[in-house]
């Protein structure tokens, strides 16, 4: 008979967007650990509300299983005499393992050859494991911001109250040994904090169902995608009883549930004088700074918001009358930002631009204004979109215009988007003033695309302006930093480039950006742009191996030939995962890699094919030939696949050459030509993929 454990940790109010990861954490070092000491079959679930984080470990056994450790010991030079006879090192070693000199054995260790041991590790009592794991991997938590508390001795998400751990078959009946940032383990816990604040004694429950019920009875829903769920369905109830719906939001509704242990909603009022505001506006303020879901009628923001409450009801209403008090001082803030803005021209703001920092050591908002119009003209060009100069020109001179304004000032998550209204209402164009709404769209590979070819071309000449410009001041993102969000920003250009699309080449523009920025860039510029291509072809890389789908390798079959050009890059990685699984693509690779690898030891040579005699070389000249031609007919439609199987007619000669014909013989000029031939081959193939970097299917 197997047992659980479960292990609760009430705390302070815990931030919302803290506990979606904690829980990914703790379920993946849960596991680690316990399979890290000899546990199998065993299941780890993690839970967690605003004020606590469980987990609950199912299928252990009462006492450890036996288990077998390898244990490096000294090096081997350390170890051993020259004789070979055992040291005090080697004798000590075995002595401290309980194991005879004998059964020492030499392993690879992390720095060279070690002398090893196994050692036979008897289980312990799982209650005793578990409170170990508990005092490990708990107080290792990453999270957004930790808090000190008492003495500044403890770190953590918040501070700890109270800690519940119990182990037992059938019902929790035993304590487990848990002591974290001061407090100690026990067997009990309390409810929700205004319904049920009483003490709920654990000890004895019959398992993590009968505990879970216990909690929703003292007004605890412990599980966050119920709290969701319900959250969901009272929000369709309330509006419709106000003939609206809910503005869709899945983001917002999963907060929420974070938000409150017992999972209540209410409907407030926004007084009619506010909806005179842009609907972006409204929503902006109801959502980022009160957490509201927002109502709409027939399209446009009704005068209604749902607030969440940490409680199943609000029998006075002053939960209710808060909320609209709050959300109603937010909205007069906006309404007043809104009509200063508005008293004077959009782009009477030019000047003002001149000084707003973009970065330190780049420059201004006005300076980067400038370097995304002559980068985004050229983009506009080589994509071949037929848009005017001057109408790139002038939406970029519009673009940042917004960070001049109070609306900006006082609501930042409105960059652009207000810039947009404004631009809108000040009589421009609708493609200027989707440029300049949507130049921060998408964020990443996530939400839609920019309206239109020129908020597209803006849109990427932006954010490479932005990575050019980082990347020649020296800031890189290394690890997990990156305080500037270049990656998202990369992977943006990637994806608009890709389903826009942008028939220009990244490599290109790349150049082109850093030379536009040659003043700021603090090293060698050559070396900013290989740090920056390489930076964008990574991000290449998991386009296509997340929203293209490809596998890796053919990802980098596609990108060790070429890349830049993004909706080439991601036809030509779908017709080769369509193609690679032929029969003869695997020949293919073998035979391919055979040239990549001669012509980079020995060179192309020089080509004079009046040299070539024996009938293998004539014979795969004359292939080389007609995949030249019907390469170059396939790229120029497109047709990927096509072009791949034209490659796949080359299997075949290229075998019998390198059966039949010495390539590095002692005639120079014969062998040339034998290389320049072996280089055209390679030439043809990487106007497609490089096929050498493929497994067998």
């Amino acid at each position: 008979m197997t047992g659980e454990f479960l292990l609760e940790l009430l705390c302070e109010e815990i931030p919302a967007n803290a506990l979606p990861s904690i829980r990914e954490q703790l379920t993946e070092n849960f596991a680690s650990e316990l399979a890290g000491a000899g546990y199998q079959g065993f299941t780890v679930r993690v839970a967690s509300t605003m004020r606590r984080i469980v987990v609950h470990a199912a299928g252990l056994p009462a006492m450890q299983p036996d288990r077998e450790e390898e244990v490096f010991g000294p090096p081997v030079r350390a170890a051993f005499s020259n004789d070979g006879s055992p040291t005090p090192a080697a004798l000590g070693f075995a002595k401290g393992l309980g194991v005879s000199v004998d059964s020492l054995r030499v392993a690879q260790g992390p720095k060279g050859e070690v002398v090893a041991a196994t050692k036979q590790m008897p289980g312990r009592p799982t209650p005793e494991v578990l409170g170990e794991i508990c005092e490990r991997i708990i107080p290792e938590l990453h999270v957004p911001k930790a808090m000190r508390w008492g003495s500044g001795e403890h770190t953590f998400v918040r501070p700890v109250h109270k800690i519940v751990a119990l182990f037992g078959e059938g019902a929790f009946t035993e304590k487990v040994p848990v002591s974290l940032f001061g407090v100690g383990s026990n067997c009990s816990t309390v409810g929700h904090r205004v319904t049920s604040p009483g003490r709920i004694d654990v000890r004895g429950v019959k398992g993590f169902a009968a505990y879970e019920h216990l909690l929703a009875e003292a007004g605890v829903v412990l599980d966050p995608e119920e709290r969701r769920r319900t959250i969901e369905g009272c929000a369709g109830s309330l509006a419709a009883e106000v003939g609206c719906e809910v503005r869709p939001d899945p983001a917002l509704l999963a907060e929420m549930a974070e938000l409150v242990e017992c999972p209540g909603l209410l409907r407030g009022e926004i007084a009619g004088r506010f909806l005179d505001l842009p609907d972006e506006v409204l929503v902006t303020t109801l959502r980022h700074h009160q957490k509201c879901l927002v109502l709409v009628r027939d399209g446009a923001v009704a005068p209604y918001f749902l607030a969440v409450c940490d409680r199943p009801d609000d029998p006075e209403g002053h939960v209710r009358r808060g909320n609209e008090w709050v959300a109603g001082a937010r909205l007069a803030d906006a309404a007043f930002f809104f009509s200063q803005d508005r008293k004077k021209p959009f782009a009477s703001r030019r000047e003002a631009l001149a000084k707003v920092m973009f970065h330190q050591k780049v420059g201004t908002f006005a300076q980067k204004s400038k370097a995304v119009e002559a980068l985004a003209g050229s983009l506009a060009e080589a994509a071949e979109l037929g848009l005017a100069p001057e109408l790139i020109a002038h939406a970029c001179s519009l673009l940042k215009l917004d960070l001049t304004t109070s609306m900006v000032g006082e609501f930042p998550e409105l960059q652009g988007v207000i810039g947009g209204i404004y631009a809108r209402l000040g009589g421009e164009p609708e493609e200027v003033w989707h440029a300049v709404a949507d130049q921060y769209v998408p964020v990443g590979l996530e939400g839609a695309l920019p309206r239109g070819p020129l908020a597209a071309i803006v849109g990427v000449a932006d954010r490479l302006d932005t990575l050019a410009g980082m990347f020649g001041a020296g800031e890189i993102p290394s690890g997990s930093k990156d305080p500037f969000a270049l990656r998202r920003a990369a992977l943006a250009v990637v994806r608009i480039a890709a389903e826009a699309p942008l028939r220009c080449d990244l490599q290109e523009a790349t150049h082109r950006a850093l030379l536009l920025r040659k003043d700021t860039v603090t090293g060698e510029m050559d070396a900013a742009v290989a740090a920056l291509l390489d930076f964008l072809e990574e991000r290449v890389r998991y386009y296509l191996t997340t929203a293209a789908g490809v596998k890796p390798e053919v990802a980098d079959a596609v990108l060790a030939a070429r890349w830049g050009v993004v909706p080439d890059d991601v036809a030509r990685a779908r017709a080769l995962e369509a193609v690679r699984g032929e029969e003869v693509f695997g020949s293919l690779a073998v035979a391919f890699k055979r040239v990549r690898n001669m012509v980079s030891k020995s060179g192309e040579g020089r080509f004079m094919g009046q040299l070539l005699r024996e009938p293998a070389e004539k014979e795969l000249l004359a292939a080389v030939s007609r995949a030249e031609k019907e390469v170059q007919r396939t790229v120029e439609r497109g047709d990927h696949e096509m072009g791949l199987r034209a490659l796949a007619g080359l299997a075949a000669p290229l075998d019998t050459f390198f059966t039949d014909v010495l390539v590095i013989c002692e005639d120079k000029d014969l062998r040339a030509a034998r290389l320049a031939l072996l280089g055209r081959v390679e030439k043809v193939f990487l106007r497609l993929a490089d096929v050498s970097r493929l497994s067998a299917p």
